[in-house]
């Protein structure tokens, strides 16, 4: 590590180059010809660890930079797996069945959009995970809206939209915990900053998805609706013992058990309600877990809308969180991104374009490094002196990193966010990011905040006394 601090920053120019051939190979294999991200981020790694190298870097060094980029992850990475033989599991028992077949009966077109992002905002707040909101009541809007025809890009911008407002107002989320811990600021002051940017955005979302929901009145098939609680009747024993897995999962996360051992608890739940009130068997339950649950009705559209899940079904994001983080690591530790964000902060002028500029910063650390706890770390280190210099307090930061940095990972295609959501809903983020309205609505509220002073607080005069002193 001594060899890191020894060698320079590197100029921006060498530091762009990775950027520009991942941006470039990225916009062909995604955009031209609908291929997976994959090659486009190695592609860039590897050119980010030529250029390290030609920038007197050593192996070792670049080495450890995306080791310990994945290692931070690494916890994440096994919550994505456990989700996805969550989802499998609580089809085949029968859980997500029940409460599609419930929720045809509750829900009405007009008012299902904004029904169900209200669902996943207080989901996410009582898990604390956007994840485990969208693996599994978001598996379950996504049947009821294909029944009442709504078109599933607007109900996976609601599901989106829902998890991840409340996935940033609960404390026991790992990345609101995260943006305050890089900066010291205390949770709960970060938590209530952030109300006055993600609360106007929830009412723009509400009053988009309402305005949606009544142009779309009338528009649900009954005959569709019957076809699918039909078929869930036929093939799955409907029973509110199917609530136990569910209510139990909330219980514990509720009590403060960590997500893991909270998930792993409704998996061992749902399978044993799959074994005892289902009827199935042993061998089939552990290939389920591995593979995904398979329908097989004869109806194309019904087998497809019920077969998913799985350990498997997941390999695609793990991969992509993988390498995304071995380009982002390496980026990292060799001072390239360091030299592109000063580049940046070069365009400081006013507190509205700081606040730009920290929105601008994140979002690009999100695009190029397609994670989203470095598009919080890094600018949160880089900014902290400039929000200091404006004599505004840090909160006013990590609210913005959230609001350029999380929220916006799930409207990158490439993102390891947005390919669970694709892995999870089936629908990619091309066709969802419109309607995920409370994540670019968030960023927009925390620019005019930014430009207007509204809402930034100023440090109390007797710290800014004391920072002058120690000056």
């Amino acid at each position: 590590m001594s060899q890191k601090r020894d060698i320079p920053t590197p100029p921006y120019w060498l530091a762009l180059i990775p950027v520009l051939i991942t941006g470039v190979t990225l916009g062909f294999s995604v955009f031209m010809f609908g291929v997976q991200p994959h090659f486009s981020l190695l592609l860039g790694a590897v050119a980010a660890g030529i250029c390290a190298f030609i920038h007197g870097h050593k192996w070792e060094t670049i080495k450890d930079g995306f080791k310990k980029a994945i290692s931070r992850t690494i916890p994440s990475i096994i919550i994505l797996l456990i989700i996805g033989m969550l989802i499998a599991v609580w089809i085949a028992s029968g859980i997500v069945p029940a409460l599609m077949y419930w929720g045809f009966d509750f829900f009405v077109a007009r008012w299902f959009l904004p029904l169900i992002l209200i669902f996943c905002c207080f989901m996410a707040i009582i898990t604390g995970s956007s994840w485990s909101t969208i693996g599994t009541l978001g598996v379950a809007a996504i049947g009821v809206s294909e029944g009442l025809g709504i078109p599933l890009a607007m109900t996976a911008g609601a599901i989106v939209s829902g998890s991840f407002f409340g996935d940033k107002l609960s404390p026991m989320s790992d990345s609101t915990n995260l943006t305050p811990s890089v900066l010291g600021v205390n949770l709960f002051d970060h938590i209530k900053h952030m109300l006055y940017t993600t609360l106007p955005a929830l009412g723009i979302s509400l009053v988009f998805f309402t305005v949606i929901g009544f142009s779309l009145s009338g528009n649900g098939n009954e005959g569709d609706v019957t076809m699918y609680t039909e078929t869930i009747r036929n093939n799955f024993n409907i029973s509110l013992w199917l609530l136990i897995s569910p209510i139990a999962v909330v219980f514990l996360i509720v009590k403060k058990v960590p997500a893991i051992p909270s998930l792993i608890a409704g998996l061992l739940l749902g399978g044993l309600t799959y074994l005892v009130l289902q009827g199935g068997d042993l061998y089939t339950l552990i290939n389920t877990i591995h593979t995904g649950f398979v329908m097989e009705t004869g109806n194309d559209e019904v087998d497809a809308l019920f077969t998913r899940g799985g350990m498997e079904s997941m390999y695609n994001v793990v991969a992509l969180a993988l390498i995304s983080l071995t380009f982002g690591g390496i980026m990292d530790t060799t001072g390239m991104l360091h030299s592109i964000v000063l580049l940046m902060s070069g365009l400081v002028r006013s507190i509205g374009s700081l606040t730009l500029t920290v929105l601008g910063t994140s979002l690009f650390i999100n695009i190029f490094g397609a994670n989203q706890y470095l598009a919080v770390i890094l600018p949160g280190q880089m900014y902290e002196e400039c929000y200091r210099d404006k004599k505004l307090k840090l909160k006013n930061l990590t609210r913005t990193l959230e609001a350029g940095g999380t929220l916006t990972a799930p409207l990158i295609p490439w993102n390891s966010s947005a390919v669970f959501v694709y892995s999870a809903l089936g629908v990619s983020a091309l066709d969802y990011a419109p309607y995920a309205v409370l994540c670019y609505a968030t960023m927009v509220v925390a620019a005019v905040f930014g430009f207007t002073g509204i809402t930034m607080h100023k440090l109390p005069k007797e710290e800014e006394a004391e920072r002058e002193d120690q000056q």
